[in-house]
């Protein structure tokens, strides 16, 4: 009865033997075969290392060694190959280290003492011999190189020369190469635009505002600050229009700074743009101005003083073609002969900047000033925000589109330029208002 138990246990044992025989990396050349180059100057060797085992974890050195020295002539790095696994070795020697004409016998190995021990019996196949025949070695003269082509004389060569790149356009490869990598080079610029624009280019917002003195405690209308106050919703920038129907009155705000100049200390934040009709500004015609165009106008408003007339249109016709171009995206031919409302918002700092109301009359031909005075103001930040609004016509009658622009483009330069240096007017009486 212990005879089928004694077969089962020896089965057993044969089968782990062999189960840990082959989990063992069992390295092997195959297809070993030589060539000597065209040149004659080197000689190849090359075969496949096959795993016949289980993965190896380490590399293996494959040599190559000439069986009548043991010399051992080239070596290579066999990586760690998994079960199945193949991997071309390829040795390269020179032929000068044999005679001319003489037939050597090389042999090759790999893994030995590395992935195999030297005493394993699966060590047999890690050898291979081969045989090769050496040429004889003719003198020959060298003959003379071709002369190197003159490079080609174009700015993409000479952009391209210190870094030891030469172009040939002849060469419809290079041709195509080069034409991927301008492509390539115009969309990365087109993409960082983009980005850049995005980051930096938004126009300044135009938020809801109030005024500052908005909030004053209301006075008795039938009072002189009563009567100032019910005129400083009238004002709405520091122009004086020509002179009208004898008898008409007009209030004007002045932003002055603390050395009494317009719009000294003052900056403009946004500059907006729209179209309006008798029930308000339209809200699908507005534009903002851009930051270069801001920046443009709060250049000139601090250079005012050293600007003539002539140089003061020049440097703001920019400002005023740009705002009629942005209109012209928004609006259409049947909006086009509503008004146009251009609003500027400014900002100053609380105790530098001052807000004065004058109030005008309309005599002999002329603006003579009546009124003169500071409003009440409430002011909880550092910053005093006000804002000035023009106006302009939109498309006349029988007035082409293109002529339009250009004439609203005019306009809004001169409005400019006006805020920029406000015109004076005839005081009479500072005081003229009573009670």
């Amino acid at each position: 009865m212990f005879r089928p138990l004694l077969i089962a246990v020896l089965l057993s044992v044969q089968l782990l033997t062999a189960a840990a025989q082959t989990d063992a990396p069992d390295y092997a050349i195959r297809n070993i075969r030589g060539r000597i180059s065209e040149d004659g100057a080197q000689a190849v060797v090359e075969f496949e290392v096959q795993n016949l085992g289980g993965a190896a974890s380490e590399r293996a050195t494959a040599s190559l060694r000439v069986i009548r020295t043991g010399e051992e002539i080239a070596t290579a790095i066999v990586p760690p190959l998994a079960s199945g696994g193949l991997f071309t070795v390829r040795l390269v020697f020179d032929t000068a280290l044999f005679a001319p004409g003489s037939v050597e016998s090389l042999r090759a190995a790999v893994g030995v003492d590395e992935v195999e021990p030297a005493g394993a019996q699966t060590l047999l196949n890690n050898y291979a011999q081969i045989s090769l025949t050496f040429p004889e070695r003719a003198e020959a003269t060298p003959e003379p190189a071709p002369p190197a082509p003159e490079p080609a004389d174009d700015p993409v060569n000479r952009l391209l020369a210190p870094l030891g790149i030469q172009v040939d356009w002849s060469d419809p490869v290079q041709l195509a190469i080069m034409a991927a990598l301008a492509l390539t080079a115009l969309i990365l610029l087109l993409i960082l635009w983009v980005i850049l624009r995005l980051l930096f280019g938004r126009p300044p917002s135009f938020s809801n505002w109030s005024p500052p003195y908005a909030t004053a405690f209301p006075h008795d209308p039938n009072s002189v600050p009563g009567r100032r106050q019910q005129w400083q919703q009238h004002a709405q920038n520091n122009l004086l229009p020509p002179p009208t129907a004898e008898g008409a009155a007009y209030a004007r705000k002045l932003l002055l700074g603390s050395d009494g100049r317009p719009l000294s200390g003052w900056q403009v934040m946004a500059i907006r743009i729209c179209q309006y009709d008798m029930y308000g500004r339209l809200s699908r015609s507005q534009a903002l101005a851009s930051r270069r165009l801001v920046r443009r106008l709060n250049g000139a408003l601090r250079r005012a003083g050293a600007l003539d007339d002539e140089l003061l249109l020049r440097r703001l016709r920019p400002v005023g073609r740009g705002l009629a171009a942005r209109l012209r995206r928004r609006a259409t031919a049947r909006t086009a002969m509503l008004p146009v409302a251009l609003d500027v918002r400014l900002r100053g700092k609380h105790g530098d900047a001052h807000i004065l109301f004058e109030l005008y009359q309309c005599r002999y031909g002329e603006w003579q000033r009546l009124d003169q005075w500071e409003p009440e103001m409430l002011v909880g930040g550092r910053w005093i925000e006000e804002s000035y609004t023009f106006t302009a016509y939109g498309q006349r009658p029988g007035e082409s589109t293109a002529a339009f622009y250009q004439r609203l483009g005019d306009d809004l330069t001169l409005a400019l330029a006006s805020m920029v240096s406000p015109p004076a007017a005839t005081d009479t009486s500072p005081h003229a208002l009573t009670a």
